[in-house]
This record gives structure tokens, C-alpha cells and sequence, in this order.
């Protein structure tokens, strides 16, 4: 797969910012069969996969610690991974605003820059725990713009992970990034907020994938309880529970059974 690391300025950022895209291509093999039009075709528009990094990660995360080129490939599907930096992919109450950069203004680039499709059935977007909540509140926030999202091993529930940063040293973090905890209780970074605010709509509802490893004891019981808010409002969901923690071996294996699952 042609592998692109982009550092362009972002007007919402107000900096230079980076993000790695991924495109699916025939294997080097298959290329002595084709020709140069077979290649690389005219208006080739690909589905495309938002793929979100977690805490401490950044755009590179995802390809040096799995093989999702690989099943990207295998998929036809292309990868957009951009920084988001310990955002929680927010506009920070604190910071630079990454969630209307990531919704708004990176779709823009990536379609003006690369052979990608900009039709809502053909877009994705999926992360790990982290990017798991910023997946989940892309896809809530804006259904209109996405068929179907995943997060794997979720940070799914923002105040009672502002109330975690406490014990981890973390709290000014946090609060730079969503405010008091009093602020994560409702409105537009509360996934709970959101799903049932978009159980009450008209808006077409995108499928949800969410995931978690049993031995996960920081997230395993706000998927679950986050699971049971997507029941009780009938929103269509696959949820897995696999053996593991919050770690790179379950997120290699569920990234797979996402692309798999992904409509086409």
C-alpha cells in the first residue's frame, strides 16, 4: 500500500499538524499482469477508515504496533491516521481544538489531496481507548457523515475517566482538555448525552462496534454500562468482550474482525 505522512498547516489547529494516509493497491506481484490505466485508474474513490491512536500514542501508533496495512489491504479500504495528540480528540476547554479539526477539517484535506470517497456509506471511523471515545463521539455527534464506527477498548465513559485522573497524576490533563468533571456529566462530551439525544432524532444511526477485554479493569465496565445505554435505545451495536487487557495483541486481533465487519 502506497504510504503517505503528511505534515500540513491547519487552519482550526492554528499549526502545522500530521497524519499518515494508507491506500489500498495491487500487490507488487499482480502489478506485472497489469497495466499502467489497471494501476492506477482514473476516479478511483476508496472507502475510507478514520483510525484514531490512544494516550501517549500518535499517528504512527496503529502501523508499528499492528499489521492493520496489511488488513487494510486485504480489505481495499484506506487508512487516515492523524495526530490528535492527549486531546481525547476535544475541542480542549484548555488547548487547540481537535474534534472540529478532525470532523470538519481533515475530511477536507484528505479529499482534496487523495483518491477517497465522500459519501457517508463509504466512510468509517474507528480508535483505541482514547481514540475509542473520540470514534464514538464523531459517529454520535455526526451520523450524517459516517456509516459505521468502532472503539476498542474505549475510554467511553469522560467523567468517570476525569475522575480516574486523579489517581494517575493526570487531573491538570484532564482538565485542560474537558474542564471540571462536573462539565463531562452532560452535553456534547458525554457519549451517554449522545446516544440518547440521537435515539430521539430523525438522523440516520450509524452501526456502532464496541469492544473490550475482559481483564480490562480501567474500561471493561463503562463499555459494558455504554452497551447497555445503546440497548435501551435500540441503537443497532456488535459488542465483544475477548480474554485481555488493555493491550496491543487484543487491539491487533479486533481490528481485523472491525474491517471484516465494516459494510461494503
Amino acid at each position: 500500500m502506497p504510504l503517505f505522512h503528511c505534515n500540513f498547516f491547519s487552519k482550526i489547529l492554528r499549526t502545522t499538524t500530521r497524519v499518515v494516509v494508507s491506500l489500498p493497491s495491487p500487490s507488487s506481484a499482480a502489478t506485472a499482469h497489469l497495466s499502467l490505466d489497471e494501476i492506477y485508474p482514473a476516479g478511483q474513490a476508496h472507502q475510507l477508515l478514520y483510525l484514531l491512536h490512544g494516550m501517549n500514542g500518535d499517528e504512527t501508533s496503529w502501523l508499528r504496533k499492528t499489521n492493520v496495512e496489511r488488513y487494510a489491504q486485504d480489505s481495499g479500504i484506506a487508512l487516515v491516521l492523524p495526530f490528535g495528540e492527549n486531546s481525547f480528540y476535544t475541542d480542549m476547554a484548555h488547548g487547540l481544538a481537535y474534534f472540529t479539526y478532525l470532523t470538519e477539517e481533515l475530511p477536507r484535506f484528505v479529499q482534496a489531496n487523495f483518491p477517497v470517497s465522500s459519501r457517508r456509506e463509504d466512510t468509517f471511523i474507528a480508535g483505541l481507548s482514547m481514540g475509542g471515545y473520540g470514534a464514538c463521539k464523531a459517529a454520535l455527534r455526526y451520523p450524517d457523515r459516517y456509516a459505521a464506527f468502532a472503539s476498542l477498548s474505549g475510554a467511553v465513559d469522560i467523567e468517570q475517566v476525569a475522575e480516574y485522573s486523579e489517581q494517575f497524576d493526570m487531573s491538570e490533563m484532564m482538565r485542560n482538555t474537558v474542564g471540571s468533571v462536573e462539565a463531562c456529566r452532560e452535553g456534547e462530551n458525554n457519549l451517554f448525552t449522545l446516544a440518547g439525544r440521537l435515539a430521539g432524532s430523525e438522523e440516520q444511526v450509524p452501526s456502532a462496534y464496541l469492544s473490550c477485554g475482559t481483564e480490562d479493569e480501567l474500561c471493561i465496565d463503562m463499555n459494558r454500562r455504554l452497551r447497555d445505554c445503546f440497548e435501551r435505545n435500540n441503537l443497532p451495536l456488535t459488542y465483544v468482550e475477548r480474554p485481555g487487557g488493555h493491550e496491543w495483541g487484543l487491539w491487533d486481533e479486533q481490528i481485523q474482525q472491525v474491517l471484516a465487519w465494516l459494510p461494503r
